[in-house]
């Protein structure tokens, strides 16, 4: 089967776009595309659990590794356990259930500088390498704004504050729901009721049982008038999906 002929524009390489895909190994067909700070740990989480509890067997433990390098005797992803011949047809059958999650631009994008910036993470020592600036240099959030509304090149450096457009390819896939973060409940309980026909769907909170938290509020209120400016200007691709998603979402209520 040909691969779409535009779809692999909107990642990096070939691995990139098949590290976001997520298929079953068992049970109702799905294809999730993972959306970093998109609440992604928990979705795959709450996969997991109900495909562990589907199969019967308890084989498997829930952890902060296996959810981002999920068993293969669950989840198909990346590489190693999927081509794109699959995956492209996966996408063209009406059987496989197709969804993501996305999430308010301005909170994502702070979430990812919180997270991944102000941590120190490695993610930091590939930007600050891009820009030519020692590794342990702190970093302001307006200057981090600031090199994303001008630097494109910087704002490709990591899926975690990426397009979630491009990230998702929101213009070339299907999808059969793509949730809300600001209510993730009500996407994940949509989203296990349809997978796995269960009366009381049981959302993993992994704040609570993985320790994954985030703290991103504080900055989201310091921010400036510029600082919002140079987030729309960074990504305004992503507001423009973000309101389409609001407006489909309050249509089907």
């Amino acid at each position: 089967m040909d691969h779409h002929p535009r779809i692999l524009d909107n990642y990096l390489h070939t691995k990139h776009f098949l590290q976001l895909v997520n298929v079953p190994v068992f049970g109702k067909p799905f294809l999730y595309m993972k959306n970093h700070k998109a609440a992604c740990t928990t979705v795959l989480a709450t996969l997991m659990d109900n495909l562990i509890k589907a199969r019967g067997d308890g084989g498997e433990t829930i952890d902060m590794t296996s959810v981002h390098t999920p068993p293969k005797s669950l989840l198909l992803t990346g590489p190693r356990g999927l081509t794109m011949a699959r995956v492209m047809e996966a996408l063209a059958d009406r059987q496989v259930f197709k969804f993501t999650v996305v999430r308010e631009p301005v909170a994502r994008t702070v979430s990812s500088f919180s997270d991944k910036i102000v941590k120190g993470e490695k993610q930091k020592a590939k930007l600050m390498r891009h820009l030519n600036r020692p590794i342990d240099d702190d970093i302001t959030l307006s200057e981090f704004l600031d090199i994303m509304a001008q630097d494109q090149a910087a704002r490709d450096i990591d899926r975690h504050w990426r397009s979630q457009r491009k990230e998702v390819s929101y213009d070339f896939i299907n999808y059969d729901f793509v949730g809300d973060m600001a209510d993730l409940n009500g996407a994940l309980n949509l989203v296990v009721k349809t997978l796995f026909d269960v009366d009381r769907p049981v959302v993993q909170d992994t704040r609570r049982s993985l320790g994954h938290k985030s703290a991103s509020a504080e900055m989201i209120e310091a921010m400036t008038p510029t600082d919002r400016r140079n987030i729309e200007t960074a990504f305004g691709e992503d507001f423009d999906m973000y309101e389409d998603v609001r407006l489909r979402l309050a249509q089907a209520a």
